[in-house]
């Protein structure tokens, strides 16, 4: 898989190579860490394993740099189940104070594997998920701990929302590239004729639901984004569309009336 092939803008920094190296590494021990469980449930292959090797990096990539992705997600859990992370975590329950811990890395897992494997019913207290997710997060602690670098991804999502166009393409962004909603995307896409065109597109990201929770992109992107109150309201009513004809009055770049 080519890392940049979900960074914002397809580009990689320089300063982020240092994320594929650590991608390349955790594949690899994926595949060791594979064969010390005591099932072969959560077994996957080469490929799938290289998939979630990048997902896991992207997730502890989010947790490092204060991105809020991840954040978001645990925000709406607290509000709606009293829980930041439901099936994990019981109702005011301590969670590991490490921002990478066992219980953050076991719901993102047991999530995933929802998709990575359709067919597979995985209990999220399963003894080897729970192996796993410690192996991951200490793998993943050790390698970001002392790690310094420009996340492209940050920059992306910080840049101004001054007019909606701003926000679209973030969202947009989010939706087909993101490690929380990509895989989604895909199974998305392929339900709906294989072409990642913009009807598809704007259907997935506006209105559909997804296994985190139930949440979909807009509710993620506007608990993420730095804005006013009534701006996160008027984002989460975007799945409220209306076709409409109209009618051109001027062309003024890059606006049209």
């Amino acid at each position: 898989m080519d890392f940049r092939a979900h960074r914002p803008h397809r580009h990689l920094g320089r300063s982020e190579r240092s994320l594929v190296k650590i991608a390349q590494e955790l594949a690899r021990f994926l595949t060791k860490a594979q064969r010390s469980l005591t099932f072969d449930t959560l077994h996957l292959s080469n490929r799938t394993r290289e998939t979630l090797a990048h997902i896991l990096v992207e997730f502890a990539e989010d947790l490092h740099q204060d991105i809020g992705v991840w954040s978001s997600l645990e925000h709406y859990n607290l509000e709606f189940f009293g829980t930041k992370l439901p099936c994990i975590l019981l109702p005011d329950a301590a969670m590991d104070a490490a921002l990478i811990n066992p219980d953050r890395v076991q719901f993102l897992l047991w999530t995933l594997y929802s998709q990575l494997a359709p067919d597979l019913i995985l209990a999220p207290n399963h003894q080897d998920l729970e192996r796993l997710a410690l192996w991951m997060a200490e793998f993943l602690s050790a390698r970001f701990a002392h790690l310094r670098y420009e996340s492209g991804v940050k920059t992306f999502l910080t840049t101004p929302n001054q007019y909606g166009w701003d926000v679209k393409r973030k969202l947009v962004w989010l939706g087909q590239h993101s490690y929380l909603f990509r895989l989604h995307c895909e199974q998305y896409i392929r339900d709906h004729g294989g072409t990642a065109d913009i009807p598809t597109l704007d259907d997935f990201v506006c209105q559909e639901t997804t296994h985190w929770s139930g949440l979909g992109v807009i509710d993620i992107l506007a608990a993420t984004l730095d804005i006013t109150d009534s701006q996160r309201r008027d984002l989460r009513s975007w799945y409220e569309r209306h076709m409409a004809y109209f009618r051109v009055v001027s062309l003024r770049e890059p606006f049209m009336d």
